[in-house]
């Protein structure tokens, strides 16, 4: 089961207007519109993924699709509380914390009075720990510090369950329910191998020719230490349920 099937099962979706915040690959908003939602909205500022979630949709299923590339912090193309139910999967951490409570801002403006906010994403790695758990950590601040040279900005930032909680808090969400999805966050070598694509990605940026075979070579020694079907463990998974007062 998967931690969409997991989290959302007891959800009522049937007939609501929803937004998927963040489109990814394009899973919560299929599983929307097969538990009958009337219309899902699915945002995201990356046309890639975009185009991806929509090839995996049947025409059927795109009737019931709108995808839209929008800043979520400003979705001037929905009028204020016209959405029933909005779903954010994996989106929190890759969004700086300035940012987030924007987006939160404009999410809780279109949400419906009394209607629902469920979030599923990462706590920080330190929630859990094995031997090899900083292998994976390592990784991570290898793609961070690359992306604070070129961008100013982190790729990847791991809030605790009770950050999210508290910041909605202050835009009146009340919580309705925290689970843990997943005690232990599996880390496998071929998702792994997408950061270490995107570290490789933005190194070419780098102007400072040893800096950037640097970090080549750090994040490779890193990856080599991983066995090809080894996984290994560190953070866990939390959702959450938020209702507008």
């Amino acid at each position: 089961m998967s931690s969409i099937q997991k989290f959302m099962s007891d959800v009522p979706i049937k007939g609501l207007i929803c937004l998927d915040a963040g489109t990814g690959t394009g899973g919560m908003t299929r599983y929307l519109v097969e538990r009958g939602a009337k219309l899902v909205f699915s945002i995201s500022n990356n046309q890639e993924h975009l185009d991806y979630a929509r090839s995996k949709c049947s025409t059927e299923e795109i009737r019931k699709i709108r995808f839209v590339n929008a800043d979520l912090a400003d979705l001037k193309f929905l009028s204020s509380e016209t959405v029933d139910l909005i779903t954010a999967h994996m989106l929190i951490n890759v969004v700086y914390p300035i940012k987030l409570f924007s987006i939160f801002k404009e999410l809780t403006r279109v949400a419906r009075k009394n209607s629902l906010l469920t979030i599923i994403d990462y706590n920080p790695l330190y929630t859990y720990q094995t031997d090899k758990s900083h292998l994976v950590e390592e990784l991570f601040k290898i793609e961070n510090a690359i992306h604070y040279l070129v961008e100013g900005e982190p790729a990847l930032i791991w809030y605790p369950s009770e950050y999210i909680i508290n910041s909605l808090q202050l835009l009146g969400w009340m919580p309705e329910s925290i689970n843990l999805i997943y005690s232990k966050t599996p880390w496998e070598k071929e998702l792994l191998n997408e950061h270490m694509d995107e570290i490789k990605e933005i190194c070419v940026k780098i102007n400072h020719e040893n800096l950037r075979e640097s970090f080549l070579q750090n994040t490779a020694e890193i990856f080599n230490k991983i066995g090809d079907k080894e996984v290994i463990y560190a953070g866990s998974i939390y959702g959450i349920k938020m209702r507008k007062k």
